[in-house]
């Protein structure tokens, strides 16, 4: 217990788990940020592998459900908690494909994931250590590469944490533990060089991991920071601010809305998806990353956001 468990672990299967177990551990409460409040937060857990946890990034698909994906490379898709058609055996582990066999030894490490919802439902992965962006169909089928790790001067584990592709079509990628926003115009797996901000950090001894556009416009930052007080070690919060504006070299700037102290319970949350509903109402799901780790665990938690409440 006195060495960091967070990161101690013993040699893990690598298979799928025979059956993905779910738990609800609290339920609602009220938010300080007016028109937000928790809903709910559900514990996902199964028999030591690798290929279930270690999850940052998170997106929504179709009929309800969310998909995530972990640092090793793995999806996790599943209905969401709350629906009544919500079941054990549609809990599903995969992977994703690769047509050129070179590429699947340097695309494992997903950290970030945004997904083209005006379209047809196109998709796109992004990856630390080879800093590579990867676009995939709304099928899962892969269509495109773009490995940047000789455009950008980041660390191999200091990547390409967080990303959003904006409704106007440019993303939005901010690398981890640096004070730099990228902007592509477009689609960045077709080429093009990004604008680059200055990011001006509202709580610097954070790093954001996850970036989400609420229907609104505005951005979204789900940041997290290294909390030796608390055991498992993080703390976490949610910013926010308003889309960068198209041709401007002002710093992006969010401001905090909210810290999850005695909101969630203590995890490392990497993974962010937004959701909105039929009465109005925005459904924001966060989703952690338990490092593979036996003293940590899979945590997913659904926040409300309602705009007449503002």
């Amino acid at each position: 217990m006195v060495a960091p468990g967070t990161w101690l672990r013993t040699p893990v299967e690598k298979a799928n788990p025979e059956r993905i177990e779910l738990a609800q551990i609290a339920g609602p409460s009220q938010v300080s940020a007016p028109g937000w409040s928790v809903e709910g937060v559900w514990h996902y857990s199964t028999e030591p592998t690798l290929r279930f946890g270690g999850f940052s990034g998170l997106m929504p698909v179709g009929d309800g459900r969310l998909r995530a994906f972990s640092d090793r490379g793995f999806l996790f898709t599943f209905i969401e908690p709350d629906r009544a058609e919500e079941s054990a055996d549609m809990r599903l582990i995969g992977g994703l494909p690769y047509d050129d066999p070179d590429l699947y030894p340097l695309l494992w490490d997903i950290e970030s994931v945004t997904r083209d919802p005006a379209d047809r439902g196109d998709y796109w992965v992004g990856y630390e250590n080879t800093h590579a962006i990867h676009r995939f169909s709304y099928r899962t089928e892969p269509e495109k590469v773009r490995i940047i790790q000789d455009e950008v001067d980041w660390y191999a584990n200091a990547g390409l944490e967080a990303m959003v592709r904006l409704t106007d079509g440019r993303f939005l990628i901010i690398p981890e533990r640096h004070q730099e926003a990228l902007i592509y115009a477009s689609d960045p797996v077709e080429g093009g060089a990004p604008r680059i901000l200055p990011f001006a950090n509202p709580a610097p001894e954070f790093a954001v991991t996850d970036l989400a556009q609420l229907p609104d416009g505005r951005v979204l930052y789900l940041m997290r920071d290294v909390n030796w007080g608390n055991y498992p070690p993080f703390a976490g919060m949610m910013a926010i601010s308003d889309p960068p504006d198209a041709g401007s070299a002002e710093p992006l700037s969010p401001r905090i809305l909210f810290r999850f102290d005695d909101l969630l319970p203590p995890e490392n949350y990497e993974g962010l998806a937004v959701r909105r509903l039929e009465d109005g109402r925005v459904a924001v799901w966060v989703i952690s990353d338990d490092n593979i780790a036996a003293m940590q665990r899979t945590l997913l938690a659904k926040l409300i956001y309602d705009p007449s409440l503002k």
